[in-house]
């Protein structure tokens, strides 16, 4: 069965066509991309723009279902995307583009479905644990925003999702230092949350907080992105700290630390006792950072609860495509359950 699967983000959106396939054993399901493309998701009015735009790349016929993983809360088929002017309506994408089905979710809940999807060399773990492979599983990534899901595996044995919107509940600091930058950040925003200091703008949201805390300053090639080309800023500060600029250093290692106690805090909430998967596309290119011990003690601190999440198994997921595999099965799926409903 092909299908027409798209991830979008604030940043970028994926769109590719794919092959699914899926034998009468769920270990049998696999998914083939035959053709994809990455696109500026802010380059365009909407997500018809850019579907448009690859099919007369593609040269061929679009497939008559599509899946599409949307940065924001989907409700009756209908998303105002958070981090992008666009409103998204499953029917009104339907009919634009010339198509079946158009089936939208949040992308955290495609991506929760893209897991089983991902081979173990695009895995890295950070806790062993003792998975329980009937246990609920937690995913959360960094990227343009803060995204949170919670995988399940049902009585018949199928997998679900439970999508949140856990990002922006409020950020709880932990120390004197957070303590400074919630006051900083809420000078700025007023409410702060886990997405204002776990996500691309918000590691540029810490290392403001951080100088105006400490009094550290950046080098001044970081201070003239920061305040002149802020959507590259937080590479420049993850360079920074790879040079050695203190202030960069600061900043990123503040940031693994509480994506390390984000991600204990959305672990207890769920019981993942299935694993935690740390996604999005900030952990590929801060790996070595993750690894280095911070996130795991962070994760860790809970208190009594910390022999608990010891338990709990930690990856980090590489594979960037993992969220539009996930709106390739939800498309699959939902046909699937469709024509079974009409037998």
């Amino acid at each position: 069965m092909q299908v027409l699967a798209g991830d979008i983000g604030g940043t970028k959106t994926l769109l590719a066509i794919c092959e699914f396939s899926e034998t009468s054993e769920r270990a049998g399901a696999s998914i083939r991309v035959l053709g994809q493309s990455r696109y500026e998701s802010r380059k365009y009015p909407g997500l018809g723009a850019i579907c448009a735009t690859f099919a007369r790349e593609q040269a061929r016929p679009m497939p008559r279902l599509a899946g599409f993983g949307v940065a924001g809360p989907v409700v009756n088929g209908r998303c105002h995307t958070t981090n992008l002017p666009w409103i998204l309506d499953e029917k009104d994408l339907a009919q634009t583009l010339g198509i079946e089905v158009v089936r939208l979710a949040n992308d955290f809940q495609t991506l929760t479905l893209g897991i089983e999807f991902i081979e173990a060399k695009d895995l890295v773990t950070l806790n062993e644990g003792a998975r329980d492979p009937q246990g609920p599983w937690a995913v959360i990534g960094a990227g343009t925003g803060l995204g949170e899901a919670i995988g399940k595996v049902n009585l018949m044995g199928q997998r679900e999702v439970l999508a949140t919107e856990g990002g922006h509940c409020s950020f709880a600091p932990r120390t004197e230092l957070e303590i400074g930058v919630l006051r900083f950040l809420e000078g700025r925003y007023g409410h702060v949350s886990w997405e204002r200091v776990l996500s691309g703008d918000g590691l540029v949201n810490l290392a403001e907080a951080i100088a105006q805390v400490t009094g550290l300053k950046p080098g001044d090639h970081v201070q003239e992105v920061i305040a002149h080309d802020r959507p590259n800023a937080p590479a420049a500060i993850t360079v920074g700290a790879a040079a050695g600029d203190a202030l960069c250093k600061h900043a990123l290692e503040l940031f693994c630390k509480l994506y390390g106690a984000e991600a204990g805090n959305f672990a207890l909430k769920c019981l993942a006792s299935g694993g935690v998967f740390v996604a999005g596309g900030i952990a590929p290119r801060i790996i070595d950072s993750l690894k280095d011990g911070r996130f795991r003690d962070a994760f860790f601190d809970k208190g009594r609860m910390r022999p608990l999440l010891e338990q709990m198994p930690v990856q980090v997921v590489l594979n960037t495509d993992a969220g539009l595999l996930g709106a390739a099965a939800l498309a699959a799926r939902d046909a699937q359950t469709r024509n079974q409903r009409q037998r």
